[in-house]
């Protein structure tokens, strides 16, 4: 049986502009970022090998395409392997994953500097009980509540205590339409911060429905719950939640089109971050800061990549 070669070859050789000079690149502007590689470059050819899915060659081909720039990459078993969700990967060259710099950002904040875990809820649903129960293990105090069926009021109603009012209300309502009556349900506020694990499909109705009921509690997440948005526009629903990300990643996403989805989005993106962080390596610019697509970094020589997150409000607006 002959073996299938995974092995693809495609080689682009860009003319270089007459006139240009092959002094060396300039690089003491404050950040590099993708739309430098050609420069950083300084006429050498961006050599890449790498073991992805098909969907991640994709993202290969589109990234090294967008810029002018002689790259050769090939895809074989033996290059340098990657994890098929790319928001899970270390990319080669960072310390962890984006998503795992974003939960340590968010657990650091909400429990590393916080005075009582108790102060905090975590709601989760099917798909992030590994991540909860590494919450409960650590921190105990904090209240935990898992989404296990589809009726999200009665759920929300639940975990935020809401006194019987509500209920009253509900049943003069159904036996009479007509009554008008000014109701403002109190919730039990034993807890000053919401820390959501969960994905968008739930998140898109249940976040809606929270805050309702709590206009001043402040929640959390990582972009987990994100990721299934189509557009922009999609995100009104999640309109100020704290997620940990770059500072600059709310502006950046408003200016751009979400052709499929955002984790479609940040896929491209997280590749764009790893050719420049190749650019970097292999031509030893050492000591410059880069603004990757997923936050702003010193590299250094013999070190992995740490990733500067901050903690930034939801808003198609910024």
């Amino acid at each position: 049986m002959i073996k299938q070669s995974l092995t693809f070859i495609l080689t682009v050789l860009i003319s270089v502009i007459s006139g240009c000079t092959t002094t060396s690149p300039n690089i003491e502007k404050r950040f590099v970022a993708i739309e430098d590689v050609s420069r950083l470059l300084n006429n050498k050819k961006l050599t890449l090998n790498y073991s992805v899915n098909n969907k991640n060659k994709e993202y290969f081909i589109s990234a090294l395409l967008k810029e002018e720039y002689e790259f050769e990459i090939e895809f074989s078993d033996d290059g340098k392997k990657l994890n098929n969700n790319l928001l899970d990967s270390n990319l080669s060259f960072f310390c962890n994953s984006y998503i795992e710099d974003q939960r340590y950002k968010l657990n650091s904040w909400l429990y590393e500097e916080a005075n009582k875990h108790e102060d905090i809820l975590v709601v989760y649903s099917e798909g992030f009980e590994t991540q909860a129960n590494t919450l409960k293990k650590n921190y105990p105090n904090s209240k935990y509540y898992f989404l296990n069926n589809s009726n999200y009021e009665n759920f929300v109603i639940r975990v935020i205590g809401v006194d019987s009012s509500v209920k009253r209300f509900n049943e003069l309502q159904k036996n009479d339409k007509s009554i008008s009556i000014l109701n403002t349900p109190r919730e039990k506020k034993d807890f000053k911060k919401i820390y959501f694990l969960t994905d968008y499909v739930i998140g898109k109705t249940l976040i809606p429905i929270f805050r309702s009921y709590l206009i001043d509690t402040d929640f959390y997440s990582t972009v987990d719950i994100l990721l299934g948005a189509s557009s922009v526009k999609e995100l009104n629903d999640f309109e100020n939640m704290i997620i940990p990300a770059p500072e600059y990643f709310f502006k950046n996403l408003s200016s751009k089109k979400i052709t499929t989805n955002l984790r479609e989005k940040l896929n491209q993106e997280l590749v764009e971050d790893l050719i420049l962080a190749e650019t970097i390596y292999q031509n030893n610019l050492f000591g410059v800061s880069a603004r990757f697509n997923s936050g702003n970094a010193k590299i250094n020589s013999g070190q992995c990549i740490n990733r500067e997150l901050y903690l930034m409000k939801v808003s198609i607006n910024t």
